[in-house]
């Protein structure tokens, strides 16, 4: 018996990737779809890109299902027979997306560019010559200055963050336990810019508080080095010893149970405080603030206090300026609020 004559009868299960398993709808994907999966994944793709990018190919074979009314299973579905849709298809499943399921324009591109990057991979590995998403034409995007905190809605927010304020008293002794932590995750959110993901990977080997610096590991599996603010030193140190920590090695910053807070878990905690606190902040009414709004509170300070974009972008993490640029804008309007102070007085 030949092992390699053999090798395709095998059957002996072969177990998923250890990146599937957070990936909810990767076992119902076509296999050409999975194997694109497996393929980002090799490049260190990040499990919030490919979890979308799985969502969104669930999201056009429904598509497709209801289109042809034919009660059809992703999993069923050959690369032959989905490489013979063309740009009609296409722009048919956009205006589905903008008609039927009445998507805004930034999920009608998302999902539009999930397609064209998997019909990217295709060409490259030569079962496709062109790609039909490349011709159709998008929805526009109204461009939007990103939401943030001014100075004064900041230090508001981190003066109340460790109060009882809007609390019952079962609510406050519950809060007793995780006050520090809390306040120490807004501070880093909002003093660093780190993404939410890059911040739960944290470990204290990551930290050198000698340098006053945080190495942190971004898309792509790229590392930047942050340089940690005064309020930032202090909360993570108080962090420490509150919950008698030990502050080195491969050890999660932020944990429960030994295991690194998730993403989902932050993100709770985060809103739990923001609702809380809307009474009594009238600006969280207009602003919702997440994890990624601290992000761009960071970013905003940065380009108000006058540091040039090239030096947010790094501290940032971001591929590409033009991603940045929007902050220079706002800094700019900042700046130029600023100086009507002085008209007014006259």
């Amino acid at each position: 018996m030949s092992l390699f004559k053999n090798l395709g009868k095998t059957v002996k299960p072969i177990p998923l990737p250890a990146h599937t398993m957070d990936l909810p709808g990767y076992v119902r994907m076509p296999d050409f779809i999975r194997s694109y999966i497996d393929h980002l994944a090799s490049k260190n793709f990040s499990k919030a890109t490919m979890r979308r990018y799985v969502y969104d190919f669930d999201s056009f074979f429904q598509f497709v299902a209801e289109a042809s009314g034919e009660a059809i299973q992703a999993r069923d579905i050959t690369q032959e027979a989905f490489l013979e849709i063309d740009g009609s298809g296409i722009a048919a499943y956009a205006e589905y997306l903008a008609l039927t399921k009445q998507n805004a324009p930034s999920v009608i591109n998302r999902k539009l560019s999930a397609l064209q990057s998997l019909f990217r991979h295709l060409i490259d590995i030569g079962v496709l010559s062109e790609n039909p998403v490349a011709k159709i034409n998008r929805p526009k995007q109204a461009k939007r200055d990103p939401v943030y905190l001014t100075k004064r809605e900041w230090d508001e927010l981190m003066q109340l963050l460790p109060s009882n304020v809007e609390m019952n008293a079962r609510e406050a002794a519950h809060y007793e336990r995780d006050r520090v932590r809390d306040v120490t995750l807004f501070q880093l959110l909002g003093y660093s810019g780190m993404r939410l993901s890059e911040m739960t990977q944290l470990t204290w080997s990551a930290v050198d508080f000698h340098e006053g610096t945080i190495r942190v590991i971004g898309k792509g599996n790229k590392e930047r080095v942050i340089p940690l603010a005064k309020p930032v030193r202090v909360a993570l140190r108080k962090y420490a010893a509150h919950y008698s920590l030990t502050m080195r090695g491969a050890e999660p910053i932020f944990q429960k149970q030994g295991k690194a807070l998730s993403p989902r878990a932050v993100q709770h905690i985060l809103k739990r405080h923001v609702d809380r606190l809307r009474p009594v902040l009238p600006f969280l009414e207009r602003k919702q603030i997440t994890p990624h709004k601290l992000r761009h509170t960071f970013a905003t300070r940065l380009a108000t206090g006058g540091v040039d974009v090239l030096t947010i972008q790094q501290l940032l993490g971001h591929e590409s300026v033009a991603t940045t640029q929007v902050y220079a804008h706002i800094g700019d309007q900042e700046k130029k609020r600023a100086i009507e102070l002085f008209d007014s007085e006259r």
